[in-house]
């Protein structure tokens, strides 16, 4: 008897300590064939940065990622395979907007709530609005325009550490509205003046 495969059901899968899920995963919960999301990948690969939509694992970790005992139950991953793309939640959300369907973003939903959101209790990251304190111990790492270390930094220990997308959360939490200048841009001045 085989375990039909659900949101509520699937085992978490991390990368460096982020919730990832294959592309395998991706299409049998969004109701799509893996063609489509990896056409969809190829043909907008540009919208799609390595380490923040996705990860893509290949040569010995690949090999480690094969043999991990914890993936055995959730995940097959072919002999021959060379490498293996593993989205994030940033990257699931895009396959979902491709796709266009109500079951993908039904889906999406349930992922977000129940699936990336394990990323806290993983890491053992503050609850305190996901914004982490600098410890004087983490490291910047910058990335030049070929995804290669340009060069790192300490992060000062007063300095708080936090992607746009959370610091952006927190301000509307507080009541503030967060708009860029693209959508400022596109909108009349009716709608502006209504904003207050």
């Amino acid at each position: 008897m085989t375990t039909q495969i659900s949101v509520e059901t699937l085992s978490p899968i991390t990368h460096n300590q982020i919730p990832v899920i294959t592309t395998e995963l991706l299409a049998h919960l969004y109701s799509a064939d893996v063609k489509n999301i990896q056409n969809n990948y190829a043909r907008n690969a540009d919208r799609f940065v390595a380490g923040k939509h996705f990860f893509k694992i290949e040569g010995e970790e690949l090999r480690d990622l094969k043999h991990r005992p914890s993936l055995s139950g959730s995940v097959k991953i072919a002999r021959n395979v060379r490498s293996l793309i593993l989205w994030t939640e940033r990257g699931a959300a895009r396959h979902a907007k491709m796709l266009e369907t109500d079951q993908a973003w039904e889906v999406f939903e349930k992922l977000e709530d129940s699936y990336f959101c394990k990323k806290s209790e993983i890491v053992n990251a503050p609850q305190d609005n996901d914004i982490i304190q600098g410890d004087g111990h983490s490291l910047l790492i910058h990335f030049d325009e070929h995804h290669q270390i340009s060069y790192t930094e300490k992060v000062p220990a007063d300095a708080i550490v936090a992607t746009v997308e959370r610091v952006r959360g927190w301000m509307e939490k507080q009541g503030y509205r967060v708009m860029s200048k693209d959508e400022i841009k596109d909108m009349t001045l009716a709608q502006l003046l209504a904003l207050k």
